[in-house]
This record gives structure tokens, sequence and C-alpha cells, in this order.
């Protein structure tokens, strides 16, 4: 924590950096600096190691942590602009994380294959699962800082949350079919299965999160005045959802977020309307002005979860890959996955906003912007982690965190330039009424 507090300063103060890759970077520098002193033979990083590789983040990370890094993501959306967009989103994420998930798992199939890992299709499209979803929280502050369109930047963020459900419903019904827990059988793959299973748990999810919201918002409205209390009970909607949602058998990543883009919705509409009728009541001045403060302070607080959960991540993330045996076939593999992933994303993005180009209204230069901020990140390196022991787990670990490297230090440092660039053309463009994309 001493370290992570002093790298975010660094950054703060010299570096400017988005919090997310400077989360990744510090990530990299503790964990290589713990190696490095554990190869030079000083004790205490041998124990540090050890005690780091001992917990069992697998478990951690899904059934929690994700549900944190989903709730924050949703916290931070418009959902006024989101629902304007709804039918790109709603396209989007079903059609750009299905295309990406079977290019990805088509691609890597014939990657490995080719280079004498034998894979199977289900374990092929599993590796796409975990790489489909792409991360909002890094990329929205590159976007603003970047004064892109502010619909630009809620069909990303809008996209980027529900595609990371839909992601990880899919991990969980491919884990299910191909790598069950020890001590159980794989189940039977059906095309009627599948589909069930995944109703049930993106379904499912999305009904049990939209009551806790409808709760949430409710308990929230009898306690004007105590801010701590309307904190916890935010933390309470995340895991009691959690909890819940298992109990159910729903996902409860899905739960979490939808939870959270209700209460966000509901927080919203109080904010943008002085006087509500009907089951909302009316509210005052005063109240209005303690609702705003509510709303500041639960974002403000979710985005510093959001910060430290990831930071946490990315460090284990890279201790596990350091302890990983990385040969010259991985590093080799490395490029061609990423090349892939790129590839997908273009794939992906360019289907769906070119059939909507006649019912939507895109910015000049959406698909463009929407394809280089695909970034992977914290949801990626969750479902990655949670793999159940199998001999490619530490190949699939390792080409997810060369993926989740690129896209944050590559994407991401140069997103707000060519988003820039191509924000400056497409005036220029217009002001000369030629046509802009």
């Amino acid at each position: 924590m001493v370290l992570i507090s002093a790298l975010s300063y660094f950054n703060s103060r010299y570096w400017k950096l988005s919090p997310t890759i400077a989360m990744l970077l510090s990530g990299l520098v503790i964990a290589g600096a713990v190696a490095l002193a554990d190869s030079l033979g000083w004790p205490p990083a041998g124990r540090v190691r050890d005690l780091v590789q001992g917990i069992p983040f697998g478990t951690l990370v899904f059934d929690w942590l994700l549900s944190f890094l989903l709730f924050s993501s949703a916290m931070q959306i418009d959902v006024k602009l989101l629902f304007r967009k709804r039918l790109a989103v709603i396209a989007m994420t079903l059609l750009t994380t299905l295309i990406t998930m079977l290019l990805l798992g088509g691609g890597f199939y014939g990657l490995l294959n080719w280079a004498g890992l034998p894979i199977t299709w289900p374990l092929a499209l599993l590796f796409g699962a975990i790489i489909a979803p792409t991360d909002p929280v890094a990329v929205l502050p590159m976007l603003q800082a970047a004064r892109v369109p502010k619909t630009v930047e809620t069909l990303i963020a809008g996209e980027s949350l529900f595609n990371d459900g839909v992601g990880v419903v899919a991990f969980t019904v491919l884990v299910a079919a191909t790598l069950p827990a020890a001590g159980e059988a794989a189940q039977t793959v059906t095309v009627l299965s599948t589909a069930l299973l995944f109703l049930r748990e993106m379904l499912g999810g999305l009904l049990v999160g939209a009551l806790l919201g409808l709760a949430a918002i409710l308990l929230i409205r009898q306690v004007p005045r105590e801010e701590n209390t309307r904190l916890t009970i935010s933390l309470a909607m995340v895991v009691g959802g959690n909890a819940l949602a298992q109990w159910l058998g729903v996902s409860g990543p899905v739960t979490v977020a939808a939870s959270g883009l209700t209460l966000s919705a509901l927080l919203q509409i109080w904010r943008r309307r002085a006087k509500q009728s009907g089951w909302l009541g009316s509210l005052s001045g005063d109240e209005r002005r303690q609702l705003e403060d509510t709303r500041t302070r639960l974002f403000g607080f979710w985005q510093f979860i959001d910060y430290l959960l990831n930071a946490a991540l990315f460090t284990v993330m890279a201790f596990e890959v350091l302890s990983l045996k990385v040969n010259t076939l991985l590093l080799l593999l490395a490029p061609a996955v990423i090349g892939l992933n790129l590839v997908a994303r273009a794939i992906g993005v360019w289907l769906p906003v070119t059939l909507l180009k006649n019912r939507e209204t895109f910015a000049p230069y959406t698909k463009r912007v929407m394809i280089w901020s695909g970034l992977r990140g914290g949801v990626t390196l969750a479902l990655a982690f949670n793999l159940p022991d199998n001999p490619l787990r530490g190949t699939f670990l390792v080409l997810s965190y060369a993926v989740v490297v690129f896209s944050m230090l590559v994407q991401g440092l140069t997103l707000p330039t060519l988003a820039k660039k191509l924000k400056k053309t497409a005036q220029e463009d217009a002001a000369e009424g030629e046509p802009v994309t």
C-alpha cells in the first residue's frame, strides 16, 4: 500500500497518466522489484512472493472483486445519454462481444494448433470470452481529456459495461462446460443447454439487480442526512447482491452491475428534475441539495474503490505472470494474439455501426475511436485469474496479460492524441463540406 501510494503520488505530480495505466505500471514495478530482490537472495522478498501466491485470488477476484469493479463502472455512466443510444449500445453489446469472442476463439484455435499446442474449440472460445470484455473505467478519462462528444463517450462506456456482463456470463458457461471443478464432471454442451444457462445467468442477474437498485434508492431516501449510511448501503448492494445472486444461481457480476446502473439512473433522474410526482414523491430544495451531495460522494467513493482494486489486481497479476515460465514460444505468440485482438475488435465495431448508420446518428470518427478505445483491463485479468487448473492455464494468463499491457500502454497512451487528431480532421472536413466517418 505504501508503494502504491508513492507511485500514485509520482503519477499525479509528474507522470500525469491515466490512473488505470499508472496502476498497471505500478503493479509491474512492484512485482518486478520483489522478483529482482528475491533473485538476489533477500529473504523478505521471498516471503512476500509466497504470501501473495498463497492467497486464493482466483475465487476472490471472480466472486467478489469483479463485482466491485462492475458496480463502479455502472455508477459512472450518464444513464440519460445511454438511454438515447440504447439501440446502438444493445447492438454493440451483443454483436461486438459475440463477433470479437468468435474471431478471437477461431484465430486462437488455429494459432495454438499451428504452434504445436493442441487446443479444443471450446477452450479457444473460452480464451475469446476472457479477452472480449473492455474496460470503461480505463478509457473514459482519456476520452474526456480529448474532449470527444459526450455521446461517443457514453456509447463506449455503455458498450464496455454491458459487454463485460455478456463476457462474464459467456466465461461462466464455457468454464462449466469445459473446465469443471475438481471432482465434478463436465456438463454436456448443447445449443439449448448453453442458451438456457446464458439466459438464466444474464436475465436473472438483470432482474435481481434492478430490484436491488430500486430497494437501495428507497432506503437512501429514508436517511437524508446520513451520508455514511448511504455509502454503507451501496457497499451492501455489492456484497449482499453478489451473495444473493450466487444463492439464486444467477450471475453475481451482472446482478451487481444492474443494481449500480439502476441506482445511478434513479439518482440522475432525481437530480435533473426539480419536482417529481407519483411514487418518487416531490423533493424540496434542501432534499435536492442533499441528494446532489449523496450522488457526488457516491461517485467519488466508488472511483476510489475502483482505483484501489485495480491497483491490487494489476499488482497481483504481475506477481502471477512473473512466477510463470515464459518461454520463447509464448513471447512469439503474444504479438500474434495482440494483432488478432485488434482485428477482431475492428470487425466487431465496424459491423454493428455500419448496420445502424441509417437508424442511428453517430458522431464523426466514431468507428475509429471505438476500435482503438477497446482497452482490456481489470475484467480480463479477473476472468483469467479464475481459470481452473489445466495444462493451458499458464498460456492463457501470459497471453491475457500481454493483451492488457499492450492495450493499456500503447492504445491507452496514444488514444488522446488520436482522438484529438480525428476530431480536428472531422471539423476541417465538415467546414469543407466533405463527409466524415
